[in-house]
């Protein structure tokens, strides 16, 4: 709506703004206005000189109009130093008419405007960059330096990746920003993503799972637990399982793997957890105490008493993972009993990581 109410504000002024100097500096209804040099120069001298602000921004809006190149430079000059909140925001507009690439760093320096329809203008006009032609513009953004260019970097990504033809390759740069350490960046990228198709969607968060950092492991993993879908058990499971990954990484994946106990066979879970010999038993022991089944608390039980070792601390985390009052006794009961000092170490550092 602000965006919106922008426009019409900025239309409504350029109207009152001729009817209230009566000498605008020129025509602003159409290019033929700007079409000879002499015709440029009086836009551009109103717009660096005029005394009314109304004057500089009717200027801005007619250099916006005309598409002319050469009106880049002074509406972006304009943009960073007019005083007037109405220049500024017809400046953005403008800039966003024209769609020069060299305007983009001063309209994303805009969205931290002091005023608010100039931010909203700066965002309006951003958004007319987010195009297939124009996007290699964002390319270096994606890594500035001020979150405020990365945001709109994956914005023109996200846009461009919504289209139906849009490359896998694009889209693989929306989801490297779920590691963004910006948080404004890396919603800009989940509403980008979770606008998607879900069987598009899907195989992306998929390929992220598996071959993204922990940023975008865990950020896909956030993704999976709204978008549910039997091929993210799998790799869920060996996020969760994994001993090496991050604890922001497993938490995420834990928590999308609990959405997904629809497609997963806890019957043949329980069954090859309760078996000694199956090759599996472990595996099955932590995914069941993952999803909490009520089946877990007492094979996490067995598996804290059991001889060997590596069991024991399979029963440790199959604990940790399954949390409670009740599982945290039965940790602390291990730790205390425990006699190998490596062992012991391990389950003191899993207890730790337990919430009281």
């Amino acid at each position: 709506m602000l965006l919106v109410r922008t426009t019409r504000r900025l239309l409504v002024f350029v109207a009152m703004t001729v009817a209230a100097t009566g000498s605008p500096p020129l025509r602003a209804d159409d290019k033929a206005a700007v079409a000879d040099d002499t015709s440029l120069r009086q836009l551009l001298d109103a717009l660096r000189a005029g005394e009314s602000f109304r004057v500089r921004a009717t200027a801005a809006v007619a250099l916006g109009r005309s598409g002319d190149p050469r009106a880049v430079a002074p509406l972006t000059e304009a943009l960073r130093g007019d005083g007037s909140y109405a220049v500024r925001a017809a400046a953005c507009a403008a800039l966003g008419r024209i769609q020069n690439p060299t305007a983009l760093p001063a309209l994303v320096e805009s969205l931290a405007d002091s005023d608010e329809y100039v931010r909203a203008a700066a965002d309006e006009a951003l958004a007319r960059f987010y195009t297939p032609a124009l996007l290699f513009s964002f390319r270096e953004l994606l890594h500035a330096p001020d979150e405020r260019a990365r945001r709109a970097a994956v914005d023109a990504y996200a846009t461009v990746m919504r289209a139906s033809e849009a490359s896998a390759g694009v889209a693989a740069f929306v989801v490297a920003a779920l590691a963004d350490e910006s948080e404004p960046v890396v919603v800009a990228a989940e509403s980008g993503l979770e606008a998607l198709p879900h069987d598009r969607l899907v195989p992306l968060l998929l390929e992220g799972l598996r071959s993204g950092d922990s940023g975008v492991q865990a950020g896909c993993a956030r993704l999976l637990s709204r978008r549910v879908d039997a091929r993210a058990v799998e790799p869920l499971q060996t996020l969760v399982i994994d001993s090496g990954g991050t604890p922001d990484v497993r938490a995420a994946a834990l928590e999308a793997l609990r959405k997904h106990v629809e497609h997963l066979d806890v019957a043949a879970l329980a069954a090859d957890a309760t078996n000694v010999t199956a090759p599996g038993r472990l595996r099955s022991l932590r995914v069941l105490a993952a999803v909490r089944d009520p089946r877990a608390a007492a094979l996490v039980e067995r598996a804290l008493t059991d001889g060997d070792p590596a069991v024991r601390v399979a029963g440790a985390r199959a604990a940790a993972d399954f949390g409670g009052p009740k599982a945290r006794a039965l940790l602390e009961s291990a730790t205390a009993r425990e006699a190998d000092a490596r062992q012991k170490r391990q389950l003191e550092l899993l207890l730790k990581s337990m919430p009281r």
